[in-house]
């Protein structure tokens, strides 16, 4: 999308938030993972918009042009988020997030409920799934990567290494192609990145309090081709979600869901946001 290439706002957090607002409408809260930027949710923004939506589509805090902080715990980033619906005078949003926007999503769920009426997550659990990885062999050969980002002391180097990014995607989405994956390698090797894509690992590791109950109702999409979380993350969690919880498998599709099946899962979100 054309309106990625402009200057993005700025909201003064903890750090400097920059964030792009996008079409009219009921807003939308359109949070990246890794790796990722927020030009890499163009497909499902374009989609969102063209379903009548507002799409707010922040670079999370590390992210260029996003300033560093401190933290990079979900419950941290979240409130940070909280501060971009201020500055916008949002009293109440809907929130879609995938990978690490699913994590702070979540908790912007259980933690700030009065400011979300719905979320929707791709591609991530809530942390009561993550049991699993901590079991299962399988799980923590696939969760190694994120151990390696956490406490390597080459993990800031290795997060903007464009051959391992290649590696990644390829892992993770198998055969996926996209326009825009030059650009969001380009903005993780941008000076800094890197070392916060590592501080999000480590804090993510050390964090002292988990994701508690979503209490919003809540989508949550995951493929059932994903390299990177396993289906069988996906469970055992239910009652977390005392509001409503509706959890789909993607069959055929790896971690982008959204960006391999687009038309596919922007039209349940937008099923899923036009029950609120």
């Amino acid at each position: 999308m054309d309106e990625f290439t402009s200057a993005p706002s700025l909201v003064q957090a903890r750090g400097a938030v920059a964030f792009w607002d996008i079409g009219d409408g009921t807003p939308v809260l359109v949070l990246h993972g890794f790796p990722d930027a927020p030009i890499g949710m163009a497909p499902l923004v374009e989609r969102l918009v063209k379903a009548g939506y507002r799409a707010i589509v922040p670079a999370l805090p590390g992210y260029a042009p996003s300033g560093p902080v401190d933290s990079y715990q979900s419950a941290a980033v979240a409130r940070d988020m909280v501060d971009v619906l201020d500055a916008l005078k949002l009293e109440q949003v809907l929130v879609v997030g995938h990978d690490w926007g699913g994590c702070v999503a979540l908790d912007l769920g259980a933690n700030h409920a009065d400011r979300v009426s719905r979320v929707v997550s791709l591609a991530i659990p809530h942390p009561d799934g993550f049991a699993a990885r901590r079991r299962d062999l399988q799980e923590q050969k696939t969760a190694a990567y994120a151990w390696i980002l956490a406490y390597s002391s080459g993990a800031a180097k290795l997060a903007a290494d464009p051959d391992w990014l290649d590696q990644l995607h390829e892992e993770w989405s198998p055969g996926l192609r996209r326009l825009e994956w030059s650009t969001v390698k380009e903005i993780l090797q941008r000076p800094g990145v890197g070392e916060a894509v590592h501080g999000w690992y480590r804090d993510d590791f050390e964090a002292m309090t988990a994701t508690g109950d979503v209490l919003v109702p809540t989508l949550m999409l995951h493929g059932g081709d994903d390299g990177c979380i396993r289906p069988a993350c996906f469970r055992g969690f239910e009652r977390r979600f005392p509001a409503g919880l509706e959890l789909e498998q993607v069959d055929g599709v790896g971690h982008w869901l959204h960006i391999e099946q687009p038309d596919a899962i922007a039209a349940r979100i937008v099923h899923f946001f036009s029950a609120a």
